[in-house]
């Protein structure tokens, strides 16, 4: 099979799960570890799934790129996106000519740096809709969704894209190739940026506890205002009814906790600059007025000092 090698840089709950189900769809799957690098070396990854329980066991399992025999037609990066990883140089080793780099990340604008450091080398941005962690080394749960849409970054189709979405779609896994990535990064942002950080400031509260509460369900719809203002002065023009969407679905989704709040309990950094910090920045620079934004992103950025401090 053409185009099959797959090389997934962060292999937790998103990396785990996206590859093994690429693993399921024939293609040859290897993986980059760090702290789980043993136990997935020795046992691959169980993976519990509302989609139907199964073992991915990586074609290979490496420390780093650097370590990956050949060349990869896909280099999958599906780390956090923390300031202090660079994803420009983390993947530089399993860059190779023909190598398209693809991108199952949170946030805006995260396609940048890689843009600019590999300019003739595909991009694929991706947006995953799926509630999956990793619950141990190399255990992963899959509670909720799990679809993806994605495209080229600067737009357009390509033979790659189409190939990885029909891998993903053979596998199980819906997957819409979209014209416009840069809209749905903004249509999933209205989601992500109230309930992940109020999960944490709320004192680890679940996505039933946020919606059954007043005060919380009426702030995260305020937060959402924001975004979408801040998008609207981007150009970013989202569907009328997209927070009464957001907030119906939340109330009558099962009880969740967010990625956020799961990485806080476990006093891993958090993406708080990708997913609140970053709207904060277009906002200043588009003088919109985002007062609960600011807010939420001052107390974030503290709790997740504080917290990693007691670690």
């Amino acid at each position: 099979m053409e185009n099959n090698r797959v090389l997934i840089i962060g292999a937790g709950g998103i990396g785990a799960y996206f590859g093994g189900r690429l693993a399921q769809a024939g293609m040859e799957v290897a993986v980059v570890c760090r702290s789980n690098y043993t136990p997935v070396k020795k046992n691959g990854f169980d993976i519990r799934s509302i989609a139907g329980d199964f073992s991915f066991n990586p074609a290979g399992v490496y420390r780093s790129c650097a370590e990956y025999p050949g060349a990869a037609d896909y280099l999958i990066v599906t780390t956090k996106v923390l300031p202090e990883i660079e994803a420009v140089k983390i993947i530089a080793a399993a860059v190779k000519p023909g190598t398209a780099i693809v991108l199952i990340q949170n946030g805006i604008g995260i396609e940048t740096d890689i843009a600019a450091a590999y300019p003739d080398h595909e991009l694929i941005s991706a947006v995953a809709y799926i509630g999956v962690f990793r619950e141990s080394d190399n255990r992963i749960e899959h509670q909720a969704a799990g679809h993806l849409k994605m495209g080229l970054y600067r737009g357009g189709s390509s033979a790659k894209l189409d190939l990885l979405c029909r891998a993903f779609n053979r596998a199980g896994v819906e997957c819409e190739a979209v014209a416009d990535i840069e809209f749905c990064r903004w249509v999933k942002l209205v989601w992500n940026t109230p309930y992940n950080p109020v999960s944490v400031l709320a004192g680890g509260a679940d996505t039933r506890v946020i919606s059954t509460t007043p005060e919380l369900d009426d702030l995260c719809m305020e937060l959402m205002r924001e975004v979408c203002a801040v998008a609207a002065a981007r150009g970013i023009h989202l569907p009328a009814d997209i927070i009464r969407k957001n907030l119906d679905y939340t109330r009558a989704f099962p009880p969740y906790k967010t990625s956020m709040l799961l990485d806080f309990e476990h006093k891993r950094p958090l993406e708080a600059e990708a997913i609140v910090g970053k709207v904060v920045q277009l906002a200043r620079a588009a003088r919109v007025a985002v007062p609960r934004l600011e807010t939420v992103y001052a107390l974030l950025t503290a709790a997740d000092i504080s917290n990693r401090s007691r670690s």
